[in-house]
């Protein structure tokens, strides 16, 4: 059985090397360091700067979706067009 386990610890280095050592599959999603001191002014801005351009990648990466569905369904109408018009000139050929 597999279980997602949170540890806070000041020792991480030591429980990672514990886990190896005793051969225990693990796998490491997310690390972070915990630090006592508040965020700076510039630790704040910084952080603003890379949310505002991961909003802007995703929503530029949701336009060019639109776009990609837009160029699909422009091609369909006009692969229809194609068709009906030929069903019309060999029906008004003969």
């Amino acid at each position: 059985m597999t279980e997602l386990l949170i540890i806070k610890t000041a020792n991480a280095g030591k429980v990672k090397s514990v886990l190896t050592k005793n051969h225990i599959e693990h796998q490491i999603i997310y690390t972070e360091p915990l630090t006592d001191k508040k965020p700076s002014k510039k630790d704040k801005l910084r952080e603003y700067i890379e949310m505002k351009s991961k909003e802007d990648i995703f929503a530029n990466y949701g336009e060019a979706i639109k776009d990609k569905e837009r160029e699909k369904e422009i091609a369909l109408w006009d692969q229809a067009d194609e068709e009906d018009e030929e069903e019309l000139s060999k029906k008004y050929a003969r």
